[in-house]
């Protein structure tokens, strides 16, 4: 065991000190984004920069900020480690070409032998519309400054295949257990997308630690889009089976793994705590949600029903300041959780199927 490897207590003093650094990072990048987005738009994709409307702007800003703070900049400051400018660009330049890559996926815009051609062999791929056109100009991009080409080229090939999967997601037939192999591995491979434009990839024992932490990271996505997915006709965890006592009760054991993970690491005492209390901001929204829902729907026995609700009544709000007080509180708890006397209770084959596809 190593000498810092028993978690010591975090204040309400230090959460909120973390939470506030972050939100005014937060807006700093907003601010920075939407001065420099376009002129990194012209130099790689001439032309394109005016086809981004601003809903454009803000799903990449948000594909950005998590991709930067929660993962790669939260890892780097975990290892005691900063972000070069040369891996900050490929950040960027990730977050335009993730959604755009999903919207091929997503809206239609090809067919999956298509994406595949476009995925395994980018340089022979002739495009067939604007949009896939700007992201073979950004994956090529992309590559040419990668470190480690062929990493991110297999990774891709995972989110792509995990996507497919997903599409098991639109049958009502689903079961629990693919339900909990779909939500897993679907952001797993999301987020060592991300890694594999840094220059050092982690190893073995962070990405252990990664792979709860993306788990919920998707559950808390899907907690708070139940209103959005029922009426879409995707099923999900949170809507399908509405087993809240159980989803509570993983959620906790991931929780307990993912920080007695950390605190197994080599790394500096405060490090590991701001690595925990960025990741859990996120997990403890989820928490919130799946609070929620638990209470609106008591009483509701089927897809149809939950439809019904309005969506005020699913969408977790925390704008308010009781909300944010709350969340705080959430924070610390999930933060200073690391009780393993209960076991680790998991969705069935998702520790032993997370890295096949």
């Amino acid at each position: 065991m190593h000498q810092n490897s028993h978690p010591s207590s975090v204040s309400n003093y230090r959460i909120l000190r973390r939470m506030l650094a972050l939100y005014r990072l937060v807006k700093k990048q907003e601010r920075s984004l939407q001065q420099h987005l376009p002129e990194l738009l012209n130099k790689v994709a001439p032309g394109h920069a005016q086809t981004f409307s601003a809903q454009h702007i803000k799903r990449i800003t948000k594909y950005w900020q998590l991709g930067l703070n929660l993962i790669c900049e939260n890892l780097y400051h975990l290892t005691g480690k900063q972000l070069n400018a040369e891996e900050r660009h490929r950040i960027i330049l990730l977050s335009v070409f993730g959604p755009l890559f999903d919207d091929l996926f997503d809206d239609k815009l090809l067919d999956h032998e298509q994406i595949a051609s476009l995925v395994e062999n980018p340089e022979a791929y002739v495009a067939v519309n604007n949009t896939d056109r700007l992201v073979i100009k950004l994956y090529l991009e992309i590559l040419r400054l990668t470190p480690q080409r062929e990493l991110f080229v297999e990774q891709l090939k995972a989110v792509f295949f995990w996507q497919k999967e997903s599409l098991k997601q639109l049958n009502g037939q689903i079961t629990e257990n693919e339900l909990y192999r779909i939500t897993y591995n679907k952001s797993y491979y999301a987020v060592l997308l991300f890694c594999a434009v840094l220059d050092h990839y982690p190893g073995q024992e962070i990405l252990e630690m990664l792979y709860p932490v993306a788990g919920l990271m998707q559950l808390t996505n899907d907690a708070f889009d139940v209103y959005k997915d029922v009426h879409n006709g995707v099923y999900t965890l949170p809507n399908l089976y509405r087993n809240f006592g159980q989803l509570q009760q993983h959620f906790m054991a991931e929780i307990a793994s993912i920080n007695y993970k950390i605190w197994q690491m080599p790394y500096a005492s405060k490090n590991k705590q701001d690595y925990a209390i960025t990741i859990h901001s996120l997990h403890a929204m989820g928490w919130m949600s799946l609070e929620q829902l638990k209470d609106v729907t008591a009483e509701i026995h089927s897809i149809a029903a939950l439809r019904a609700l309005s969506r005020k009544t699913l969408i977790c709000d925390m704008d308010s300041f009781q909300q944010k007080r709350k969340w705080l509180g959430h924070i610390r708890r999930l933060t200073n959780y690391y009780d393993l006397s209960s076991g680790l209770i998991k969705g069935p084959s998702v520790e032993t199927e997370r890295l096949t596809y």
